[in-house]
């Protein structure tokens, strides 16, 4: 049981981390342009609006504080399974 949800919690952790790769690629740099335009900056614009930014930057904020949330938990069940292994 341990290590299916030790397994499906890690799959979580790699589609978190692929959304927050794509999210500040989406994101708008600076007047030069640089990756978001390469990548279709406006077709992020007219997904979300006028007000892509804060769209874009929430997104980045809870993406981030996810990836941190489930990978101390994963830190933790990994600690509980070798203490169990050790005993």
């Amino acid at each position: 049981m341990s290590a299916l949800f030790i397994s499906l919690l890690t799959l979580v952790l790699l589609l978190i981390s692929a959304f927050i790769v794509l999210i500040v690629l989406m994101q708008r740099t600076s007047q030069s342009g640089g990756m978001g335009a390469a990548l279709g900056g406006g077709a992020a614009e007219s997904a979300f609006g006028a007000d892509t930014n804060n769209v874009l930057t929430k997104g980045t904020i809870y993406g981030i504080i996810a990836f941190f949330v489930i990978g101390l938990v994963l830190y933790l069940f990994y600690q509980a399974q070798a203490a169990e292994t050790t005993d």
